[in-house]
């Protein structure tokens, strides 16, 4: 079963936030033992670098790109023609962000069978279209 992981577990383990960090970090962990095998969007290393530089952490948003990108089972797909065409439906069809539009196109075309995010706004969105869950439900 393939995963896609929403910027938002990512972000859990890098600000080592009190109410998320252990089950995302355990999932991550999972992950790289090669436990699931899942995948994430280019945007996804976007949205971490911009959000680390509005938190005040820029210089350090280049170590968590690459402790991502180091994480064994995830594949950081890149967008392509056809994501950016079904991103575009979404946006305009269900009024989600264009990121999370992105992110939606590139789970459904990597074929994912689960979204795992927190954002609860984002799972009554996309539910349905593809399963949606945390870290600890899986």
């Amino acid at each position: 079963m393939t995963y896609y992981v929403d910027a938002n577990i990512l972000l859990n383990v890098i600000y080592k936030e009190p109410e998320f960090y252990e089950k995302s970090r355990d999932f991550l962990a999972k992950v790289h033992e090669g436990k699931h095998q899942t995948v994430t969007s280019s945007v996804t290393l976007l949205e971490i670098i911009l959000d680390m530089a509005e938190s005040g952490y820029t210089e350090l948003s280049d170590k968590a790109v690459a402790s991502i990108e180091d994480i064994h089972n995830l594949d950081i797909t890149p967008l392509d023609k056809t994501m950016t065409q079904l991103a575009a439906n979404y946006v305009l069809r269900d009024n989600l962000t264009i990121h999370d539009a992105y992110h939606l196109a590139t789970a459904l075309s990597q074929k994912a069978e689960a979204f795992i995010t927190r954002d609860e706004e984002l799972k009554k969105k996309i539910i349905r279209y593809i399963k949606a869950a945390t870290p600890e439900e899986i």
